[in-house]
């Protein structure tokens, strides 16, 4: 009913009233009264009928692993003295978030899956964008005054990824059913789910091109480059070695605090394509992206807890970002945070050739070093642009994670003592299931 026929049956009822009253009829009047009442109740709930009402979502943690499952509280707030006969809350979820009891309902909770929410009588404005990959999970309340209901959901985390919660529609009735309204609330939450981190197991020669020797608490020689922190001056110091700004600030001289030289440091070159070169912006297989993204995020933790710094690129965008992904070498323990981070959200899709996204980053690579290519399609023409977009004194690895034809030629051959490929055990193994990157 709309709002127009609403005030037309309002006068009508009390035209009735006062007729029965004129004629003495009571049925007349009480038919009309009734009549009021019922349309004053409508025209209430449609008027007032959002008013008060809260809708939250609570997530036990705002990251978590692939394979992991976590605790998700939805709650729905009724803050009024009028109650809530008829509300239907339509919430815009992932479809790999959503759990599998609500999926197994059927039309119950995802009664609005392949579609947006019916148009308002109204003219209002609810509507839920429908994506492939969203499922628009609806269900049906009835609250009291004042009265909070609480639903407890586990999530599934079986792919990893960088996953968006809403928007949320609302539509309520009267407890007549003459009236509906709808309303929209722009309430988004996120939840970030790493990519799964498994052992390493290398040959030793393959362990010593990634690594390379390890960092030492104490050496003769330090790199300036790479500044630890300040000290005190004391005897012996060379006055090159002043830092003159710390000395500006605590009043005493301080002294430089270098980092000791090390070995190499590992950057990860993760390669988004899946199919061969002259289809390279096609999305491909997600499954060999998510082992792709389980083998970088696999050899970040282990370098990591070696004493490896490690930095990370990619030759796609990231989830929320026009850029493609781009993770500063650090070597600090909650550096993988970062690491896995990025990789969530690493999209599957390339946004340019691997070997044009090579000559646009090589220049940011760190001088010493060994620069890890993780990809599914190796190929001569990108193993040429690797190998012009480093320097003499970085080690190159190729690491391949799909079966294929062994990379041959004379250029090839001749750069073996700085270009070393290694193959993915098992390649075809499910990514699921995968307990261990072996690398042979």
């Amino acid at each position: 009913m709309t709002r127009q026929a609403r005030g037309a049956s309002a006068s009508a009822a009390a035209l009735v009233t006062i007729i029965g009253i004129g004629t003495g009829n009571p049925y007349w009047v009480l038919f009309g009264v009734i009549a009021l009442i019922v349309v004053g109740l409508a025209e209430a709930w449609w008027r007032w009928g959002g008013v008060g009402l809260e809708y939250r979502r609570h997530f036990a943690a705002p990251t978590a692993s692939c394979g992991d499952v976590v605790e998700c509280t939805v709650e729905v707030t009724n803050r009024k003295l009028l109650p809530m006969p008829w509300l239907d809350v339509t919430d815009d979820w992932p479809s790999a978030l959503v759990p599998d009891r609500i999926r197994a309902r059927g039309r119950l909770d995802v009664a609005l899956a392949s579609g947006a929410p019916s148009p308002d009588t109204d003219g209002g404005t609810a509507d839920i964008a429908q994506q492939t990959d969203r499922e628009a999970w609806a269900q049906r309340l009835t609250l009291a005054p004042f009265e909070r209901v609480r639903r407890h959901y586990r999530l599934p985390c079986r792919r990893r990824g960088a996953y968006d919660f809403g928007p949320v529609a609302l539509r309520w009735r009267d407890a007549f059913g003459l009236t509906a309204r709808d309303a929209d609330l722009n309430l988004r939450d996120a939840l970030v789910v790493y990519p799964r981190v498994l052992p390493v197991f290398a040959p030793a020669a393959a362990a010593r091109q990634l690594l390379g020797e390890r960092v030492r608490p104490r050496a003769l020689l330090t790199d300036p480059t790479r500044l630890a922190g300040v000290r005190p001056f004391v005897t012996g110091d060379t006055v090159r070695r002043i830092h003159w700004g710390a000395t500006a600030r605590t009043g005493v001289l301080q002294v430089r605090r270098d980092d000791p030289t090390a070995g190499r440091r590992l950057w990860i070159v993760v390669d988004v394509e899946t199919e061969p070169d002259d289809r390279w912006w096609s999305a491909g297989d997600t499954d060999v992206h998510e082992t792709l993204a389980i083998v970088a995020a696999s050899l970040a933790a282990w370098a990591l807890r070696s004493g490896t710094a490690v930095g990370l690129s990619a030759n796609g965008r990231t989830a929320g970002s026009a850029n493609d992904l781009w993770v500063q070498c650090a070597g600090n323990p909650r550096h993988l945070v970062r690491v896995l981070d990025a990789l969530a959200r690493l999209r599957p899709w390339p946004s340019r050739p691997l070997y044009n996204a090579i000559g646009i980053t090589s220049h940011g690579w760190p001088p010493d070093a060994t620069v890890a290519l993780v990809t599914a399609m190796p190929s001569v023409k990108k193993a040429d642009a690797i190998w012009r977009g480093t320097r003499q004194s970085q080690q190159i690895v190729t690491i391949a994670c799909r079966d294929g034809d062994p990379l041959t030629g004379p250029e090839l051959t001749s750069r073996a003592g700085r270009h070393a490929t290694w193959h993915l055990a098992e390649p075809e193994a499910d990514w699921s299931t995968r307990t261990v990157v072996r690398l042979g």
